[in-house]
Order: C-alpha cells, then sequence, then structure tokens
C-alpha cells in the first residue's frame, strides 16, 4: 500500500478516488473515523508525518496549529519528523519568534534526544481505550469505543421479554419513550387539532392520561389487575419499572407484562378508530378481544413448556388468576 497506492503522498490527505480498487477507497473513507485510535510511536523519525501523525501523545498537531501552521513555521505540510530536526534538536528551539503558533509547538514537542540515534523505523499503534496502545487489533475494543454501552433503561425488561408479543412490544416501547402521536404532542407542533381525549372526552389527551388515567382505558387494565389482587401505580413508567417485581410467580408476572402490552395495543387502535372511522367499541368488546389474544398466545407455550408440579402450565395460572373461563366476556 505504501509503495504502490500512497506513494510519497500523505495517507491522511490523498485523494483514493484517483487510484487503488473499491476496497481501497471504501478503507479510505473511513479514515477519520480511525484516526484517533492510532498512535505513532517514534522510532527514527523517518515515516510518521510531522503535522499529521499523533506522535506526541497531544493529536496530530495540524488540528491544533490550524491549516497556517507549515506555512508561519517554515516546515512543509509533507515534512516527516525526522526533516524538523536541526543536529540534536527541534528547529524551531532556536527561533526567536514571539509568534503563538511557534511557542505552541515549542511546548509540546518532546526531547529529541531518543530519536538522534535511533535506527528502528516508527511504529504505528492502536488505542481504543484508556490503556496503552498496542501492536494488536482489537475488533472488541474497537467496537466499544465507537459504539459505547449506553445506561441501562431500567424498564427494559418490562417491554424486551421472552416470548413477548413483537408488535405489542413495539408499540409499548414507543410509549416509553413518549412517541405516539397523542394530542398533546401535535398540538406542540402547531398542529390544530382537539385536545380532549378521544376516549373520555373529559381531560386533555396525553400518554400519561391515555394509560391508564382516562376512566376508559383505566376500566381496560384494572379489571385484570383486580383479577389478580394486584396494586399497580397510576403513574405509566411507575407502572411500567412496577411490572418487573409484578409477582414472585414466574407464570403470574409473566402474564401482567402480556395484558399490560396487549392493553396498550388494543386501547391504541380503539382510539385511532375512533378518530379514523368513527366507530366506537364498549370497553367489554376490547377486554374480550385482548383475552382471546392473550389465550392464543399463552396455549402454544403450554404446549411447548413441561410444567413443575408446583408451577403449573401458563393456561392453568391464566384461567386460575384471573378467572376469564367462567366470565361473561
Amino acid at each position: 500500500m505504501r509503495l504502490n497506492l500512497i506513494r510519497n503522498r500523505n495517507f491522511w490527505e490523498l485523494n483514493p478516488a484517483t487510484s487503488g480498487s473499491w476496497i481501497w477507497r471504501s478503507l479510505c473513507k473511513l479514515r477519520m473515523c480511525a484516526r484517533p485510535f492510532l498512535v505513532c510511536d517514534i522510532g527514527s523519525g523517518i515515516t510518521a508525518s510531522f503535522w499529521h501523525d499523533n506522535w506526541t501523545d497531544y493529536g496530530p498537531l495540524i488540528d491544533l496549529v490550524g491549516p497556517l501552521g507549515p506555512r508561519v513555521t517554515g516546515l512543509p505540510t509533507n515534512a516527516v519528523v525526522r526533516d524538523a530536526l536541526r543536529g540534536r534538536s527541534w528547529w524551531i528551539s532556536s527561533s526567536r519568534s514571539r509568534n503563538p503558533v511557534i511557542t505552541l509547538l515549542r511546548n509540546l514537542l518532546p526531547s529529541p534526544e531518543n530519536m538522534v540515534d535511533c535506527e528502528q523505523d516508527d511504529t504505528y499503534l492502536w488505542k481504543p481505550d484508556q490503556n496503552a496502545p498496542s501492536n494488536r487489533f482489537s475488533t472488541a475494543k474497537t467496537w466499544l469505543a465507537l459504539n459505547p454501552i449506553s445506561p441501562i433503561i431500567p424498564w427494559h425488561k418490562s417491554v424486551w421479554f421472552k416470548d413477548r408479543i413483537p408488535k405489542h412490544a413495539f408499540i409499548c416501547w414507543v410509549v416509553a419513550w413518549n412517541r405516539l402521536p397523542t394530542r398533546d404532542r401535535l398540538r406542540s407542533w402547531n398542529m390544530v387539532v382537539p385536545s380532549a381525549c378521544v376516549l373520555c372526552s373529559s381531560h386533555d389527551e396525553s400518554r400519561d392520561h391515555l394509560f391508564f388515567r382516562c376512566a376508559f382505558s383505566s376500566g381496560i387494565w384494572s379489571y385484570y389487575t383486580r383479577k389478580a389482587n394486584l396494586t399497580p401505580p397510576s403513574q405509566f413508567m411507575d407502572c411500567l419499572i412496577w411490572l418487573q417485581t409484578a409477582s414472585r410467580e414466574r407464570n403470574v408476572s409473566y402474564i401482567p407484562k402480556l395484558l399490560f402490552q396487549a392493553s396498550i395495543y388494543a386501547i391504541w387502535r380503539e382510539r385511532n378508530s375512533r378518530i379514523h372511522s368513527d366507530s366506537n367499541r364498549s370497553s367489554q368488546s376490547i377486554i374480550k378481544e385482548i383475552n382471546l389474544t392473550i389465550r392464543a398466545r399463552l396455549d402454544p407455550l403450554s404446549r411447548a413448556r413441561r410444567p413443575s408440579s408446583s408451577l403449573g402450565s401458563l393456561l392453568s395460572s391464566w384461567f386460575g388468576v384471573f378467572q376469564t373461563r367462567g366470565a361473561s366476556l
């Protein structure tokens, strides 16, 4: 690469479109992404670029002094580190100029003593984290450096749990980030829409009102929590976190998550249906639909799992705790 593609040009400034394969051009597009991780360990100084390589631990000097740095100092932009030596000291050390660029360089440049008599070539190392640079490339460390681990979301297990219903989980995730186009958000975008809740018409519509402070929607959610003798918080986000510890029984703790997401999905569908189709359904009709959805989800899971004698199947927990078999719905 150095002999045939880079030649006497600077790697950081060359135009890859003039030569090289598609792979070479694609790699060159990643130069700015990789540059912060590349550190040069100076040997003889005959390879490292004085202005463009990170050999002083302060990053590329051209980024510190700006594009006028080479002109002010008299050192060309394609100079290597060795070109900056005059005898056993830096060329700039004899300058009496008070120019801020020269003063800055004089303070940043390390001692050249180890470089003067060195016969080894400069070495490029990889530094993706706070540890010392290494001559080994680590894909895992580089990935973490480019994609830092985000803070853990306390409610993620209430949304992305095993055996969830995908479309229900997605809508729940959107609601958790308050990204549904509820009327309060539409009005904040200067859209001319009514502010009243479509379902109850007694309060302004918002995420927290719709799930589940609204008289209509709270009747659906509380129908199931009363059956299981559960007392969830009234605030949406508090309820989302509460779902993770709703019950100590594994089956009973799993089913409320399904019901929570199914209720959100069904309520949001009903809200949109009343706006766009002018059709109203009762809360009993929606509860019946949720019951069928949950039973359809639990049936194959119960068949696939081998229930323990103490735990029972998911369907037995559904009928035993939430008592929907004998209900009129």
